[in-house]
């Protein structure tokens, strides 16, 4: 029979994973140069990350996409085009749609953010090879009852 968490056992993944959580939460807020020159916001890179998968997406469904508001969807669109990372096409059936790309600098910036996280996951892939398969499903069930409390938590504060 396994012996259940104890207190401090508690306490200390507790601790760890503040200390992860304020880790992502400095790296998200830090801009990051992804190949163009420009320094890139977490928002920024996250929407041209948008328009890249999705090529023509109109600012609607942008919007539904990145869980944010039309109007701050409208903004990042303007900050985007004046770095140069993206392209506005008007529908010609539909004057009042406009369709989404990445201009060839935004390519390059949509390419390096993806060399980014793939760095990001050899790294821990490398730290993690070594875990039998019981760790890793550990791993997974806690990750998944952390993803839980927080839903449960932002359900409560509605």
């Amino acid at each position: 029979m396994s012996k259940k968490i104890q207190n401090d056992d508690f306490s200390q993944i507790s601790e760890k994973w503040i200390r992860i959580l304020n880790k992502i939460d400095s790296e998200e807020k830090t801009p990051g140069d992804f190949g163009t020159g420009d320094l890139l916001h977490r928002s920024e890179i996250h929407t041209v990350m948008a328009i890249g998968d999705n090529p023509g997406i109109n600012v609607t469904n942008l919007s539904e996409n990145l869980g944010i508001s039309k109007s701050a969807i409208s903004q990042m669109i303007k900050k985007l085009e004046r770095k140069k990372l993206i392209e506005k096409f008007i529908e010609p059936e539909n004057k009042k749609e406009i369709r989404l790309f990445l201009s060839p600098k935004g390519k390059i910036a949509y390419l390096g953010h993806e060399q980014h996280h793939a760095k990001i996951f050899a790294k821990m892939h490398s730290k993690m090879s070594s875990l039998e398969s019981s760790e890793l499903k550990l791993i997974l069930r806690f990750l998944s009852a952390v993803e839980e409390t927080f839903d449960e938590c932002e359900k409560e504060r509605i």
